[in-house]
């Protein structure tokens, strides 16, 4: 007789068993496409600027601060007027 080797817990054995399920098998990275080589390159840059200190060039903060003060003075924390 053959000595197989089986996990030592019930739930290790069931789990081998079991298919994945839908959501699991479609985030899984076999069920990913791959990149084209210029979308890597671009998050690569996209990390190098992250972590070495290169400004944030988002303009949403700058136009944020210029609708409350020149366009909408009057939308603040407060109640809206009536």
């Amino acid at each position: 007789m053959k000595h197989v080797h089986l996990p030592h817990d019930a739930a290790s054995l069931d789990k081998a068993r079991r298919p994945a399920l839908p959501h699991a098998q479609d985030e899984s990275r076999s069920s990913q496409a791959g990149g084209t080589p210029q979308q890597r390159d671009q998050g690569r840059q996209a990390l190098r600027n992250a972590t070495d200190g290169t400004a944030d060039t988002d303009s949403g903060p700058v136009m944020d601060q210029v609708y409350n003060d020149k366009v909408a003075p009057d939308r603040g924390p407060e109640a809206p007027r009536r």
